[in-house]
């Protein structure tokens, strides 16, 4: 079973071509010390061309670290940025601020093509995102846009396990949106990440904007799906999480096909009907479960 399961990981990565980067490297760069104790690291990650400036937040001691990958690391923080310039709109977007301030290590990541797009005034997703994605696949043809992210946060996840205080055994993934599509497959495709949550990602092909160039654009198989996908994070923990647009009761089959990689359950669903946003009741009790189920450390069946 473990060499079917990598077998199939490896086919997946090579579905979206998420390869390392030629130019693959990655910086820790100074430290500075929070009055809330918690220490603020600027992670500096260069992949096809493009620094990604990561943020990691640790409080002290041997950490559990949750990788949240987004837009951008400045709302994440709960920072204005230029994508939302509202850091203070609701339902919260300051994943990392919520998840350090209930005593777990975070490291936000941003998306290479927010990073790209940024000379663009552009707003709408195709006007802003189209351009960047498009130059990407003449750069690099085998590699989709998200198959690039993939790449982008495996190297951030190789960068994070060198830093002093992070539990390696301890590591977690949540994303929201962009993010938990990003989010779901890290956790498919890395068995670094030990639990995974992932809200609104479009589970499903025909459920989502996987088509779209910043995803797969003409890579979307027809002979598959992404409840395979998810199934790839059993024996790990997983929180599917949806709101009844991209995720509900519409894809409940899918959860269900991949339940079965979890004979004694591992795979969580929750519905809160509340449409894409993510409430901030479900993302405190999102951090309540990657808390519950990161607060254990040695070897991991894969």
């Amino acid at each position: 079973m473990t060499d079917a399961r990598q077998a199939l990981r490896s086919e997946w990565s090579d579905l979206i071509g998420a390869e390392r980067a030629p130019d693959a490297a990655w910086r820790i760069g100074e430290s500075t010390a929070g009055p809330d104790g918690i220490m603020r690291t600027t992670v500096h990650l260069t992949s096809f061309g493009v620094t990604l400036d990561a943020v990691l937040l640790l409080p002290p001691g041997q950490s559990a670290v949750i990788v949240v990958p987004f837009y951008d690391v400045e709302s994440l923080l709960g920072i204005p940025s230029e994508r939302y310039p509202d850091a203070d709109a609701r339902p919260t977007k300051a994943f990392a601020r919520e998840i350090a301030a209930r005593g777990l290590g975070v490291l936000a990541v941003p998306w290479w093509a927010e990073i790209e797009a940024r000379p663009s005034p552009a707003v709408e997703l195709h006007a802003r995102y189209g351009p960047v994605a498009a130059a990407n696949r003449a750069r690099f043809p085998g590699v989709t846009g998200l198959g690039r992210s993939i790449a982008d946060l495996r190297l951030a996840l190789e960068a994070l396990t060198t830093v002093p205080g992070v539990d390696a055994q301890r590591l977690g993934a949540f994303g929201h949106s962009l993010g938990g599509k990003l989010a779901l497959f890290l956790g498919a495709l890395d068995t670094r990440i030990a639990a995974t949550v992932t809200h609104e990602p479009g589970l499903g092909f025909a459920h989502s904007n996987w088509e779209d160039p910043w995803y797969l654009t003409d890579r979307v198989p027809t002979d598959r799906d992404l409840d395979e996908v998810l199934a790839l994070i059993a024996p790990r923990p997983v929180l599917y999480v949806g709101g009844g647009a991209s995720d509900g009761p519409h894809n409940a089959n899918l959860a269900e096909r991949a339940a079965t990689a979890w004979p004694d359950g591992g795979l969580d669903v929750l519905q809160h009907g509340n449409g894409h946003p993510l409430p901030e009741d479900v993302l405190h009790t999102s951090i309540q479960w990657l808390s519950d189920h990161l607060q254990y450390s040695g070897e991991r069946s894969q």
